[in-house]
């Protein structure tokens, strides 16, 4: 498998940066769910008695944030931001994908001399999934400005936490295999998914975990 790394201009990769959507699960009963004292002489239910429960209605809310500062981004990254980190911003359709829009936060070192240096992105995305775009990697340096593209090892987890389900979501982790580049996806219900990427850190896939469930919860109506 590939995948897109980040480059300072992340918007695009971690911009790539959680689909997964929650399935419906339909079952049939072979009894009605109401006594035979609450049917009227049609042998309908009374107005008393109560419809089943829509599948949907309490299923979690989410809205794209206003801006990186409005949800407190930074302090749900922490100290996964780079040193002295500028933060760059950016909210938007996502290009060639109906519908579909995003909101990225972006933390680099803007001292940086060579490409590749240590930068962590926290991106919201709905109506399209981020994860899909998880497939081509551009080697930093000049096989970058070269616009090369390289097959690389890379591993990839999709799971469950307790945390992710009382969300309604599901979890995505795509690393290569040195792990110069991790992304950890979060999809939720109503095509919306939030996505944390980090290149050349230290951070841990339970790092970027925390902080695409905090993100979430930021943003859950």
């Amino acid at each position: 498998m590939r995948f897109v790394s980040s480059s300072p201009a992340l918007r695009g990769a971690a911009a790539a940066g959680a689909a997964f959507a929650a399935g419906v699960l339909l079952a049939g009963c072979s009894e009605l769910p109401f006594d035979t004292d609450d049917l009227d002489i049609d042998g309908l239910p009374t107005e008393g008695a109560s419809a089943s429960p829509d599948p949907s209605a309490d299923a979690a809310a989410f809205a794209l944030p206003e801006s990186c500062a409005d949800i407190g981004a930074a302090e749900v990254v922490g100290d996964l931001a780079p040193e002295g980190a500028v933060l760059d911003e950016e909210a938007g359709e996502v290009e060639d994908v109906p519908d579909a829009e995003q909101v990225s936060c972006f933390w680099y070192d803007s001292t940086a001399q060579e490409p590749g240096g240590e930068s962590f992105a926290l991106v919201f995305t709905v109506n399209t999934d981020p994860s899909d775009n998880a497939e081509v990697v551009r080697v930093p340096g000049e096989q970058e400005e070269m616009n090369w593209e390289v097959d690389v090892d890379v591993d990839v987890d999709s799971y469950h936490t307790d945390a992710a389900d009382e969300l309604g979501g599901e979890l995505k982790y795509v690393s290569t295999v040195e792990g110069s580049s991790k992304h950890l996806y979060l999809s939720l219900p109503g095509e919306f998914h939030v996505s944390a990427t980090a290149m050349s850190s230290d951070a841990a896939k339970e790092d970027l975990e925390k902080v695409v469930l905090a993100a979430a919860q930021q943003v859950q109506q």
